[in-house]
C-alpha cells in the first residue's frame, strides 16, 4: 500500500488496481465514448505522435493502440499522470495493448517533459480540469504540432458522473463512519483463535463478536435500501464478507492486514470522489477554456455536449481544436 502521506496518495492507490477507467464503471457510457475516441485517432495520420494527459491507467491511450493496429506505420502513444502510474503492471488483462504505450509517470501537465511541436495529436478524457487549466492549455498547445488536434473530455458540473461520485462520496463516509472495519477485524482475530485453541472461552468470545459485525451490515444496508447506484456499496461489502472466509488460507494477521488495506482503499476512493466533483466545470469555464485555445492559435475551437447514448443525459464536455498550421509572426 503507497504511503498516505502521499499528497497523491487517493490516486496512486486507485490506478495501482486492475481497471482501466476511472469514471464510467457502466457500459453504456463508456460505449457512448469510445466511437468518438475511435474517429478521433482513424483521423489522425498513420505514423503519428499522440499524448495522452492524465492518463491514469491508460483507457484512453489503449483505445489510440486499437486504432494504431490498422495502421502503418504504427502511432508513438504517450501518456502522462501525475500519479504514480504503471498500467501494463497493474491492469493485467490490458498489458498487451498498455505496453505499447510510453507512459510518464509524476509527470504535471502544466510542465510538460517534450520539446515544442513533438506530438500530432494531443488529448484528455476526464483529466486536464484536475490540473491548472491555463498552464495545462498552454503547455498542450506548446507541444503540439501545427495542424495538430486537441480533443478533451471534460467532467460537467450539471452531469450524470459528478452526480453518481456525490453519491458514493456520501456513501463512502458513512461507511468509514460506522465500525464495520473495526469490529470486523475483532471477528477475524476471534475466530482465528475459536478455531485454532478451541476452548469453551474462545467460542463464545468470537460468537458474542458475530453479532455485533452483522448489526452494522444490517445497519448499513438499512441506511442504503433506498439506493439505486449501489457499486461502490455491493463491491465494499463482497470484500469485507469475503475475508471470513479466507480464515483457512491466511494467518488473522494477514486477514486484518487485509481488512486494514480495504479501510484504506475506501478513503482513497472518497477522496478522489472528492476531488472529482471539485473538477467539473461549468458552462461559463469550459467556454473561458474554449476562448484561450482560440488566444493559443487554436483554430476551429468547437464546443459541445457529450452526452450518453441511451437516454440523452449530460455526461460532460467535448472541446476541440486544431493548431494553426501558418503561424503568423508577432509584431514586436
Amino acid at each position: 500500500m503507497e504511503s498516505h502521506n502521499d499528497s497523491l496518495w487517493e490516486w496512486s492507490v486507485f490506478w495501482h488496481s486492475n481497471q482501466l477507467h476511472a469514471c464510467m464503471p457502466v457500459n453504456e457510457e463508456s460505449d457512448s465514448l469510445a466511437p468518438i475516441w475511435h474517429n478521433f485517432f482513424e483521423n489522425v495520420p498513420a505514423g503519428s505522435s499522440i499524448l495522452d494527459l492524465g492518463t491514469g491507467n491508460g483507457s484512453l491511450a489503449a483505445l489510440a493502440v486499437e486504432v494504431s493496429h490498422i495502421k502503418a506505420p504504427h502511432f508513438s502513444i504517450h501518456g502522462v499522470d501525475l500519479a504514480d502510474i504503471k498500467p501494463a503492471k497493474y491492469v493485467a488483462y490490458a498489458e498487451r495493448l498498455l505496453s505499447e504505450v510510453t507512459f510518464h509517470p509524476r509527470t504535471p501537465m502544466e510542465k510538460l517533459p517534450f520539446q515544442a511541436d513533438t506530438f500530432d495529436a494531443v488529448c484528455s478524457q476526464f483529466a486536464i480540469e484536475y490540473s491548472t487549466i491555463n498552464k495545462s492549455l498552454a503547455e498542450a498547445c506548446r507541444v503540439l504540432k501545427p495542424g495538430g488536434q486537441l480533443r478533451f473530455l471534460l467532467h460537467a458540473q450539471d452531469g450524470i458522473l459528478r452526480e453518481r461520485c456525490h453519491q458514493q462520496y456520501e456513501q463512502a463516509q458513512t461507511i468509514l463512519a460506522s465500525e464495520l472495519f473495526t469490529a470486523t477485524s475483532k471477528l477475524l482475530i476471534a475466530l482465528s483463535d475459536a478455531e485454532t485453541l478451541n476452548t469453551p472461552q474462545t467460542i463464545k468470545t468470537a460468537e458474542n463478536l458475530i453479532l455485533p459485525v452483522k448489526a452494522v451490515f444490517d445497519e448499513l444496508e438499512l441506511l442504503f435500501s433506498t439506493v439505486k447506484e449501489r457499486s461502490l456499496i455491493d463491491n465494499l461489502f463482497a470484500a469485507v464478507r469475503n475475508l471470513l472466509g479466507l480464515r483457512k488460507s491466511y494467518e488473522p494477521q494477514v486477514l486484518t492486514k487485509m481488512n486494514e488495506d480495504i479501510k484504506l482503499l475506501l478513503l482513497a476512493q472518497s477522496k478522489r470522489l472528492q476531488a472529482m466533483q471539485k473538477a467539473a466545470l461549468d458552462e461559463t469555464k469550459v467556454n473561458e477554456m474554449a476562448e484561450q485555445l482560440r488566444q493559443l492559435k487554436i483554430d476551429n475551437v468547437s464546443l459541445e455536449l457529450a452526452t450518453t447514448s441511451a437516454d440523452n443525459h449530460c455526461m460532460g464536455y467535448w472541446l476541440y481544436g486544431e493548431k494553426r498550421k501558418t503561424m503568423c509572426k508577432e509584431i514586436l
